[in-house]
């Protein structure tokens, strides 16, 4: 969670690996792949899969988000 942090949306991939079905279930991860700080902004990438009820990957991707850092607290 960004809250007021987020400043924009970098970037966008995805690739769509295998065919999804109706009725399929779909299983999404995100994790945070790499944190690149600024003077006063950082970059978030988050790394996303998706997986089948057969563990089948049928999609991964990466988004790219610019965020304002947080102050310490008084």
């Amino acid at each position: 969670m960004v809250g007021d942090s987020l400043i924009g949306f970098l970037e966008q991939s995805s690739r769509f690996l295998k065919p999804v079905y109706l009725n399929d279930t779909l299983y999404p991860m995100l994790t945070i792949a790499a944190l690149k700080p600024q003077r006063t902004t950082g970059v978030v990438t988050v790394a996303s899969t998706i997986h089948n009820q057969h563990s089948d990957l049928v999609m991964e991707g990466e988004q790219k988000y610019l965020l304002r850092k947080s102050r310490p607290e008084d």
